[in-house]
């Protein structure tokens, strides 16, 4: 048993205690063959003074326990807010370079006769678009933490609906097996940024489409788990080696067998940053050429 537990017992015990002996003291059935009179006063200051030890250990426990806590999340918002600080001045540093790049290198492009020419500057150009998208979604990660939450109530059937018609309408849908799994009946509503929320399932589905190959599964599926709406994105894809599984949501971090596959290392940071500030938890759990699965857990109305 902990000490809290232990806490817990002996405070209602010792107040007990001191109830009992106080109701022996002042009854009309109290008896001097039960206890003489200095003894149940003893036993009844020592009960109360039990009591009172153990309520203020308790509030001692409590408030260490809160100091804790609040020291852990100035730190950790100190830490998030500098992280984002240096997000924004990297943003600030590369827009513009990058755009005077892209633009004279559209330019180099049109002066240029020589096919090999053309094609090495056609190469750099996509490049500098990368930069331009990874910059734009940098962000668009950064704006998360400033921007405050729309929040609303959400139809989830609807919503998954609106999620799933998104994918359905990506090039790859055609020769993936994409499915959509909802319990019987109505369920819950969610209080949450829709908006916010439709990027981060985006972002899941578009890794899933992406990190599977042709004839692969991918399935979208919500049910109530434990008073919480517990939604999967489960694939049969690449996987995700066990050594970066733990870096994966990490911005910028990408897989060691993903290098083939175009990505930038944003989007589960994105999705990871949504969720946090719904007050969720995502769970990652990968297998190496067997596929993925992401569970996102959000509270309910």
């Amino acid at each position: 048993m902990t000490p809290r537990k232990w806490l817990w017992l002996l405070l209602p015990s010792g107040l007990a205690l001191a109830g009992i002996m106080l109701l022996i003291r002042v009854s009309y059935v109290r008896s001097i063959f039960i206890f003489p009179d200095d003894v149940d006063i003893l036993i009844i200051i020592s009960g109360l003074t039990l009591a009172i030890i153990v309520a203020l250990m308790l509030i001692l426990a409590q408030v260490l326990q809160y100091r804790h806590q609040r020291r852990y999340y100035e730190l950790r918002q100190a830490a998030m807010a500098e992280h984002f600080r240096f997000l924004r001045r990297l943003d600030h540093q590369l827009k513009n370079p990058l755009t005077a790049l892209h633009a004279g290198l559209a330019s180099l492009a049109l002066t240029l006769t020589d096919e090999e020419h053309r094609q090495m500057v056609n190469t750099l150009e996509a490049e500098a678009q990368r930069l331009r998208r990874l910059i734009f979604n940098l962000r668009k990660l950064t704006d998360l933490e400033a921007s405050p939450l729309d929040v609303q109530v959400i139809d989830v059937a609807a919503f998954l609906g609106e999620v799933a018609g998104l994918a359905r309408e990506w090039p790859e849908y055609a020769n993936r097996r994409f499915s959509v799994e909802l319990p019987t009946g109505t369920l819950p509503k969610l209080v949450g940024d829709q908006d916010l929320l439709l990027l981060a399932f985006h972002n899941l589905l578009d890794n899933a489409f992406k990190y599977t190959r042709a004839g692969d599964s991918i399935t979208l599926s919500a049910t109530i788990d434990e008073g919480e709406l517990l939604i999967q994105v489960r694939d049969t894809g690449i996987g995700i080696p066990s050594e970066d599984l733990p870096l994966v949501g990490e911005e910028l971090y990408r897989g060691g067998n993903t290098e083939n596959i175009p990505g930038d290392g944003i989007g589960l940071a994105v999705v990871n940053a949504v969720i946090a500030l719904h007050e969720g938890i995502i769970n990652l759990e990968s297998r190496l050429g067997e596929g993925t699965t992401v569970s996102l857990r959000l509270p309910l109305e």
